[in-house]
């Protein structure tokens, strides 16, 4: 009897690790734009790459809002603000140089049961393109 208890016992305490969530991260990456004011900012959640050594920071990992039109951002806190509408997190900023660009870097994450649904409401350009893809093919 006291062995079935344990195993019960056992199972209940494994059981909340399994249905907890799991968190998604995202970076927010920010670059001064080239002969203009402003920083260019892209969104990566790990899906491609951000990055090209000939363009720099890919436009194609900006956010669009429904219609597909780019969102502007004035600066990373304005960024920062539009993900923590949304219910990310912010973990950890810093900052790194690649051919002589300053990129600033943030960090965020959101807790939930599939990527999907975290980036539920945040749109892509490229996802916005491939959305629109498949629906011309239906």
């Amino acid at each position: 009897m006291k062995r079935l208890i344990l195993f019960c016992v056992g199972i209940l305490c494994f059981l909340p690790m399994q249905i907890q969530a799991r968190k998604y991260f995202c970076e927010i990456k920010g670059t001064e734009k080239v002969l203009s004011n402003g920083l260019k900012i892209v969104f990566d959640f790990g899906e491609s790459s951000v990055y090209s050594a000939w363009t720099g920071l890919k436009s194609k990992q900006k956010l669009v809002d429904e219609n597909g039109e780019e969102i502007k951002f004035n600066s990373m806190v304005d960024a920062a603000n539009y993900m923590s509408e949304k219910g990310w997190n912010f973990q950890q900023a810093y900052t790194s140089v690649y051919a002589d660009n300053v990129i600033q870097h943030w960090i965020f994450y959101k807790e939930a049961d599939s990527q999907e649904e975290a980036g539920k409401g945040i749109m892509t350009k490229k996802n916005y393109k491939k959305l629109q893809k498949n629906q011309i093919n239906e």
